[in-house]
């Protein structure tokens, strides 16, 4: 039975009003400015400590003020001339927020130390605040101030030796200490120096590795050291090492099985066990990246590490293109639910556990997912030919010139909330049309379980990454549109769609005295109310754009920030690289913006001034009433005024109009498409926001473009689809999906969508658009459903410009197949001869019957060790594993193709099928342009079989002659 859906886009807002407001302001975003100039510098005067400092002190200092009064401004600069031990800053900030008064300031600093040390050191000494800096408009304080940040700094001398009195130094690999005023990292030396307030007193952890790799070897230790020293003063430290070469005692190490079941790993995964024992840490990159319970050689390892328990974590790649899933396992360790990764003394760990009355593997998990549609619209590109939309310039990180295997730019992410580590990054395919005004997509977003415990997740967001120089867009957007966490089990999909409507936003800059360079806007927001579709919508928003003159170089007292943000309410906090008359570089912020959108504007903001409008999308008159209210901070409005699509100006209000006033008045449209832009003067600047409605007159026999008419009724035809069975030749588990479309729709159809997790492609384009009546053939991929059950899923259809859709329901039998392969490897054999090699493969069972045995049939002159392998029991939609095989007699390069025949317990059940691949080159020769294909080429032999009613079953011996028969069909394929 065929079922219709609602229109898209604009033709679902019939009778929905709109709040579209928008604020412009008095001027632009303007800061001004005097500066604060000064020293960072170290008192010191002890001709050796200052002799020290010569060597281990700044390199470069961060200066920041913050201010207390008023408060909401800061600026920082860096410190870039002087010497180690006094800095010189000149910070631009904002002096006028406090009237003549001026605007008083705590200033900091931060020195970046070790600038000639030595040994390889880096580290930071965070000075004293200095309170109380006042800073006035350049009319009441010209030049600026001028105050400086000083401290007396004592050093802790720290040595390593083979003795109590390190008279025998020895070198350790690395270290780090934190203290209250300083921070270091420091490697390869067997003394260090650390910067501490003199006269301060305080015992703080000293972490020490030794060893040179943290995959194999680093053995980590903390000291407690008391650190005392007085100003101008060395305070000697001395650490035997003899006591901790060691390790403590018998190291132990952490070995197991990596598998995302059901989806086939990519590149290398990433296990880390860190926080154990004095913070000693084990990591490794492991290839293979899948590396199945039934295969131990091919498992990952953790050796020589100090026994007890680490914190921990699994990270692994699946998928590819802009599907690629990054995922991240909820963290192990003490107090966590999957308990610690614990290392024993001399033994190797698989970390298996008793978990639910079943031993599983921590990092063996079958996923959980979200799901759902995107759709990002921006119905003013649709209604106004050649104009502009941000969502045109979003950025993938799949799509050239990056052509990342891992996911980053526009991306969906998830957290688990039980841990707050397990994390889930993947993207969407499609781009934004701008025809239709929308970018219409879905996805399928994969999380992991540590040893499958059910675990609490949030979708922590939507990541819009927005990169076009050519059009000066860039920045980022997160959108959050489910804030709840979801207890999920492995298998368990959780549907959430994510629809937002957008708007350009313009933020113009200017600056009193001096230069801007690279400003940018911090962005804040949510919307709680009816969405531009009708539908009850919550969802939060935070950011930040970039703008444009972008460097140094190009620093002018004017720039601008473009925008791009959905439906909602938002603070913006504007800010900018100011560079002073002198050439000093500082980084300021300037007064907050409060803005309120709704779906579809083009708005210029500045604070101080704004209009909002209400104005339905779809309008049910030709005169509807535009109504809104102007925000003018208390200053008399001039003049409120309107125009439809460029004509003469019409005034709602021409004089006295008062301060933050509302206004009503109707609006006299034209037919189908109008562009409205109300505008309101106030203390010689003038406000402005644009949107668009549209008037379908039922009486005048017009069909607008963009269709304001109401949907079709609800027993109106969509198409007509004629399923053909499913084909087993889908690859890797999946099956060929064949239908006919019958177009029963008065319009041409373009695309076929299918929203159901197991089909794939999810969106097919019509080479040509599919005319009223007439029909064609779509082919897809089904996968990751049970043999022998059935599917129903959706068919959606829709016009060129998709504001036109209708759905469709089918259903089909899904048929018992033999297998697919999932996954293999293939290695030569140092020393041995061509045509000698290993193989090995993961194939999923798409029979009816649990398979335990399984036979190959290498063709003549081949032979391959074992001939049989006894799997465990894999049940339909299993995958089981085999491996170890020898292969000889082949030939290098040539592709080879095996008979590989699955029995069931009893051996009264069976099929085959054929497994082809590419015989290795001996090892160490290479020839160029060879490599492996990623998918096999499976054809059906003939034989015993299974099928989905299942079949008559025979006698062992009968099968088995049949199986050798199926030998005679094994062969090779020269290359």
């Amino acid at each position: 039975m065929a079922r219709v859906s609602k229109r898209t886009i604009l033709s679902t807002l019939i009778g929905v009003s709109i709040l579209l407001p928008c604020t412009t302001a008095f001027a632009d975003v303007i800061l001004e400015p005097n500066v604060i100039k000064g020293q960072a510098r170290f008192s010191n005067s002890n001709p050796s400590v200052v002799a020290l400092l010569q060597q281990l002190g700044m390199s470069s200092a961060r200066v920041t003020a913050v201010s207390t009064s008023p408060t909401g401004y800061t600026s920082n600069t860096n410190a870039l001339l002087g010497t180690t031990i006094a800095r010189d800053f000149e910070l631009s900030a904002e002096s006028g927020a406090g009237g003549p008064s001026g605007v008083t300031y705590q200033l900091g600093a931060t020195g970046y130390l070790y600038a000639a040390a030595g040994y390889t050191a880096s580290g930071q000494y965070w000075f004293q605040p200095e309170p109380g800096v006042v800073l006035q408009p350049l009319a009441q304080q010209p030049g600026g101030t001028t105050a400086d940040i000083v401290d007396c700094i004592g050093l802790v001398h720290v040595r390593w030796g083979l003795d109590p009195q390190c008279q025998n130094p020895f070198t350790i690999g690395s270290g780090s200490i934190l203290t209250s005023f300083s921070s270091s990292n420091f490697m390869n030396t067997s003394e260090h120096y650390i910067l501490q307030l003199g006269d301060s007193s305080e015992s703080k952890p000293l972490s020490i590795t030794t060893g040179n790799d943290p995959t194999q070897n680093t053995i980590t230790f903390s000291v407690q050291l008391d650190l005392h020293p007085k100003c101008d003063d060395i305070q000697e430290i001395c650490i035997d090492m003899s006591k901790y070469l060691d390790g403590g005692g018998a190291l132990g190490s952490l070995e197991g099985p990596f598998d995302v079941l059901g989806e086939v790993e990519q590149d290398q995964t990433f296990i880390n066990a860190f926080n154990g024992p004095s913070g000693n840490q084990r990591y490794g990159y492991f290839s293979p990246p899948e590396m199945p319970v039934a295969s131990p050689a091919t498992w990952w390892t953790l050796p020589n590490m100090v026994p007890g328990d680490y914190e921990g974590y699994a990270q692994g790649l699946v998928r590819t293109g802009r599907l690629a899933t990054h995922l991240t396992t909820p963290r192990m360790g003490p107090g966590r639910p999957a308990g610690p990764m614990t290392v024993q003394s001399g033994v190797s760990s698989d970390l298996q556990q008793n978990v639910g009355g079943q031993l599983r593997y921590p990092f063996v998990m079958k996923p959980a997912r979200f799901a759902g549609k995107i759709l990002l619209a921006d119905p003013f590109v649709a209604a106004n030919v050649g104009a502009y939309s941000s969502l045109s310039a979003l950025r993938f990180s799949a799509d050239p010139p990056y052509s990342s295997q891992y996911p980053w730019g526009t991306t969906l992410r998830a957290l688990d909330v039980d841990t707050y580590t397990g994390q889930s990054t993947t993207s969407f395919e499609g781009s934004f049309d701008p025809a239709s005004g929308a970018l219409a997509s879905l996805y399928d977003q994969l999380v992991v379980n540590t040893y499958d415990i059910h675990t609490r997740w949030i979708q922590s967001g939507l990541m819009l990454d927005f990169y076009d120089p050519s059009t000066q867009r860039e920045g980022f957007l997160m959108m959050q549109r489910d804030s709840t966490d979801h207890l999920l089990a492995p298998g368990d999909v959780l549907p959430i769609d994510h629809a937002y409507c957008f708007n350009e936003v313009e933020l113009p800059y200017s600056i009193a005295t001096g230069l801007l360079f690279d400003p940018y806007a911090m962005v804040t927001g949510s919307f709680n109310g009816t969405d531009w579709q009708g539908n009850a919508t919550t969802y939060t928003v935070q950011g930040t754009f970039q703008g444009w003159p972008k460097t140094e170089a190009n620093a002018a007292a004017n720039g601008m920030v473009r925008l791009a943000l959905p439906q909602g309410a938002y603070t913006i906090q504007p800010g900018s690289n100011v560079k002073s008359a002198s050439g000093a570089i500082s980084t300021a912020t300037f007064a907050a913006t409060q803005l309120e959108l709704g779906c579809g504007q083009r708005v210029t903001v500045s604070p101080g001034l704004s209009v909002s409008a209400q104005l339905p999308l779809c309008a049910a008159s030709a005169t509807p009433d535009i109504v809104g209210a102007v925000a003018s901070s208390g200053v008399p409005v001039d003049r409120i005024w309107y125009t439809v699509n460029g004509g003469p100006e019409i005034d709602i209000c021409s004089a006295n109009c008062g301060a933050d006033t509302q206004f009503s008045a109707p609006v006299s449209l034209v037919a189908c498409g109008n562009t409205i832009q109300v505008f309101a003067s106030a203390g010689g600047q003038t406000a402005s926001v644009t949107t668009q409605t549209t008037w379908e007159d039922p009486n005048d026999g017009v069909d607008c473009e963009g269709s304001c008419e109401p949907p079709p009724p609800s027993g109106e035809t969509c198409a007509t689809v004629n399923v053909e069975p499913l084909a087993c030749e889908g690859g890797e588990g999946g099956y060929s999906l064949t239908f006919e479309i019958r177009n029963e729709l008065d319009e041409p159809i373009t695309y076929v969508l299918l929203p159901d997790p197991h089909v794939s492609p999810k969106v097919i384009t019509l080479p040509e658009p599919l005319q009223p009546g007439a029909s064609t053939m779509v082919t897809t991929t089904v996968s990751g459903v049970n043999p022998g059950s059935g599917l129903c899923i959706d068919v959606g259809l829709s016009n060129p410009s998709q504001n036109a859709c209708c759905s469709t329901e089918v259903c089909f039998d899904v048929p018992a197949c033999c297998f697919s392969v999932v996954g293999e490897k293939i290695a030569c054999i140092p020393g041995a001869p061509g045509g000698m090699f290993n193989y090995s493969f993961k194939f999923e069972n798409r029979t009816l019957d649990t398979i335990e045995h399984v036979f190959l049939f290498p063709p003549s002159g081949v032979t391959v060790s074992p001939q049989y392998v006894d799997v465990p029991a894999t049940p339909p939609g299993g995958i089981a594993y085999v491996g170890g095989l020898s292969f000889s007699g082949a030939t290098p390069g040539e592709e080879l193709c095996v008979t590989v025949g699955i029995h069931d317990e009893e051996m009264n059940e069976c099929c085959a099928e054929e497994v082809c691949f590419k015989v290795p080159e001996p090892c160490g020769k290479e020839v160029p342009g060879d490599s492996f294909p990623q998918k096999k080429e499976l054809a059906a032999a003939e034989g015993c079989s299974v099928s989905a009613a299942g079949g008559e079953r025979g006698s062992v011996f009968g099968l088995l002659l049949g199986l050798v028969a199926l030998g005679g069909l094994a062969r090779r394929r020269r290359a």
